[in-house]
């Protein structure tokens, strides 16, 4: 699904490592309803990718985000990882790394 959008102009080269994603990039505050109450994620940079597709992958990690194609990229601090929906995805906060 995500390698669809990448076809079409509209994802991002996600790198951690040597591993390498196709996500979709995000700023805008998202609530997701998952269980009884909601969960709230602040106004922030983040990218939506598929669950497990960059292993070891957590908090603390450093990701390039690069528009599909370009040689470069911009680097990120992982803030934190929330999967939603049935479990397949996954929502990854980010802080421009300094």
């Amino acid at each position: 699904m995500l390698a669809d959008l990448d076809d079409a102009g509209g994802a991002v080269e996600v790198i951690f490592g040597a591993l390498v994603t196709t996500g979709i990039y995000d700023r805008a505050a998202v609530q997701f309803f998952d269980g009884e109450a909601p969960t709230l994620i602040a106004d922030g940079e983040a990218v939506h990718i598929q669950a497990d597709s960059l292993s070891g992958l957590e908090s603390g990690s450093t990701v390039e985000i690069r528009e599909s194609g370009s040689t470069t990229g911009t680097s990120y601090e992982v803030r934190g990882i929330l999967r939603y929906g049935d479990g397949a995805m996954e929502r990854v906060s980010l802080t421009r790394a300094e």
